[in-house]
C-alpha cells in the first residue's frame, strides 16, 4: 500500500477543494512550552523541531502537532509536547468513493497546519498519515483509492509545503498500533530516561475491531518480537494484535453464532444483550430480530467459544494464548489498559474515588450483576444511555475472559485503566512521532 502515485494536478486540486464541502473539526486546544531558545532575528529557534500525525481513523481524522528540541547526542530522548489538536470529521473512509476527492478533505488540514507551524520549519517538518482499523477494514480497491487520493495531495508541494516522503502515507498494522502504544506509556512515565523506573509496563487496548496487546516479557520473545531503539538502547517488545477481538466484532461474531445455530428462526435471544432490548440483524437478505435476554452465563458460554485455546500439543511455539497464538507469560509487571477496558470499567462503576486497578474477578461479578438488568433499570441505575447499556453487559463479562486468556490470574493486581499519563493522553501517536525523530537523527548521523 505503499506505492507512489502520480501527484494530480495543482489546478483540479484547488477546484475540487473548492467544489466539495471541508470536513467538520473541533477540539483546538494548545499548550505553551517553557524552554530555552536560540532564536534568529525574526525569533524562530532553530533548535526546535516540529512533526505531525494525521490518525485517520473510521469516524474522524486526529491532528497532533507536535515539538521538541532538536536531538544533539544518542542518549539524549527528546522532551515532545503536543502544542496543537484538532478533530476533522466525517472519517477519511467517507472518501472511498470515486465521487469524494480528497482534495476538499485534506486541504483545510493543511490550511490549519500552514498556520500553526512556523514557516521556517515547513520544509523540515514530517507531516504522517497513518491509518487504523477503519481503513483495514474496507476492501483492498477502497483502502488503495484513498491512499491514492492521500499520496496525491501529500506529494504536491503547491498544497503540502511540509516534509514528504511516501513512507509518510500508510496504513498500519494492529500489531504496530499496540508497540507504539507501548512507547508512548513507558515514555510518558519516563522509562527511556537516565532516571528510568526499574520496569517497564505493558499495554492492553481493546478497540472495536482488534485487541492489542504489548510487553517486555521476563522470557525470550519466540514470535511476534520487534526491536525499538530510543536513547541509545534496544529494546524488545512482544506484541501481538488479535484481529476481530475488539468489541463490536466480538458482537457481530455472537449474533452470527446464534443465527449458525438457529438457521431457521426469524426471532433469537442474545444472551449478551439486556432485556427489552432488541436489534435486527441482516445477513443474506434475510433478517432476524434479536431480543436481550440478560442471561450472563448463557454469554460467557458463548464467548468461551472464541477465547478458548488449542489443545497442549498442538501449540507451537508455546505457551498459547487464544486458539494458536503464541504469547509469552505476562508475569508481574504492571500492564495498562485502555480503550473499551477503561470505559466499561467506568460506565460500570469500577473506577469511584480515582481508583484505577482494575481486578478482572471484580469486574465479572459486576458485569453478572449488572445483566440481570433490563434495559431501562440499567440505564437508569447507571446513569448510561440505553443504546449502550448492553454493551457493557457483554464488554463486561468478556473483557476478565479476554484477560485470563491472555495470561492475567482473576485476583491480579497488575492492571490499571486509565487514558493518560501526566494530564497527556496515551496513545500511538505519541509513539509514533518519538519513533521517527530517532529514526531521523540516526538518519543524519550517518
Amino acid at each position: 500500500m505503499r506505492e507512489l502515485f502520480c501527484p494530480v494536478i495543482g489546478f483540479l486540486l484547488v477546484f475540487v477543494h473548492l467544489s466539495y464541502s471541508a470536513p467538520t473539526n473541533e477540539t483546538l486546544s494548545s499548550n505553551d512550552t517553557d524552554v530555552e531558545t536560540n532564536t534568529t532575528d525574526n525569533g524562530y529557534d532553530v533548535d526546535m523541531k516540529y512533526g505531525v500525525i494525521l490518525d485517520a481513523g473510521s469516524t474522524s481524522t486526529k491532528v497532533h502537532v507536535y515539538s521538541w528540541k532538536r536531538k544533539n547526542h544518542e542518549t539524549a530522548v527528546p522532551q515532545i509536547t503536543e502544542v496543537q489538536y484538532r478533530k476533522y470529521r466525517p472519517g477519511v473512509g467517507a472518501y472511498a468513493h470515486p465521487e469524494h476527492e480528497m482534495g476538499g478533505y485534506l486541504t483545510p488540514i493543511f490550511d490549519f497546519l500552514t498556520s500553526n507551524v512556523p514557516a521556517q520549519a515547513h520544509n523540515a517538518t514530517p507531516v504522517m498519515f497513518m491509518a487504523t482499523a477503519g481503513l483495514r477494514l474496507l476492501s483492498e480497491s477502497a483502502a488503495q483509492s484513498i491512499l491514492h487520493g492521500v499520496h496525491s495531495i501529500m506529494s504536491n508541494s503547491s498544497l503540502n509545503p511540509f516534509l514528504y516522503e511516501e513512507r509518510f502515507v500508510r496504513i498500519l498494522s494492529g500489531e504496530e498500533e499496540g508497540f507504539l502504544a507501548w512507547i508512548s506509556a513507558n515514555y510518558l512515565r519516563g522509562f527511556f530516561t537516565n532516571q528510568r523506573p526499574q520496569e517497564s509496563i505493558g499495554v492492553i487496548e481493546v478497540g472495536g475491531g482488534s485487541c492489542q496487546i504489548a510487553f517486555i516479557p521476563e522470557v525470550p520473545i519466540y514470535e511476534d518480537k520487534i526491536p525499538v531503539q530510543i536513547g541509545g538502547l534496544t529494546y524488545e517488545v512482544y506484541t501481538h494484535s488479535f484481529l476481530s477481538y475488539g468489541a463490536q466484532t466480538m458482537t457481530s461474531r455472537i449474533r452470527n453464532h446464534l443465527v449458525r445455530r438457529n438457521q431457521h428462526a426469524i426471532a433469537l435471544v442474545d444472551p449478551c444483550m439486556l432485556k427489552d432490548d432488541t436489534y435486527n440483524l441482516t445477513n443474506n437478505e434475510k433478517t432476524v430480530r434479536m431480543v436481550g435476554g440478560s442471561n450472563a452465563s448463557e454469554c460467557q458460554s458463548v464467548l468461551r467459544h472464541y477465547l478458548a485455546r488449542v489443545p497442549e500439543y498442538m501449540c507451537s511455539p508455546k505457551p498459547c494464548t487464544i486458539g494458536s497464538v503464541y504469547g509469552p507469560p505476562v508475569g508481574n509487571r504492571t500492564f495498562i489498559a485502555m480503550g473499551v477496558i477503561y470505559n466499561t470499567a467506568k460506565e460500570l462503576g469500577l473506577l469511584k474515588d480515582g481508583d484505577i486497578k482494575l481486578v478482572p474477578s471484580e469486574m465479572e461479578a459486576k458485569a453478572k450483576e449488572f445483566c440481570k438488568l433490563r434495559l431501562s433499570e440499567a440505564s437508569g441505575q447507571y446513569g448510561i444511555k440505553e443504546k449502550w447499556a448492553s454493551s457493557d453487559c457483554q464488554n463486561g463479562l468478556y473483557v476478565p475472559m479476554l484477560l485470563e486468556a491472555l495470561g492475567f490470574k482473576p485476583n491480579t493486581a497488575a492492571i490499571q485503566t486509565k487514558t493518560n499519563a501526566g494530564g497527556i493522553k496515551i496513545g500511538w501517536s505519541l509513539g509514533a512521532m518519538l519513533q521517527e525523530e530517532e529514526r531521523q537523527y540516526h538518519s543524519d548521523v550517518i
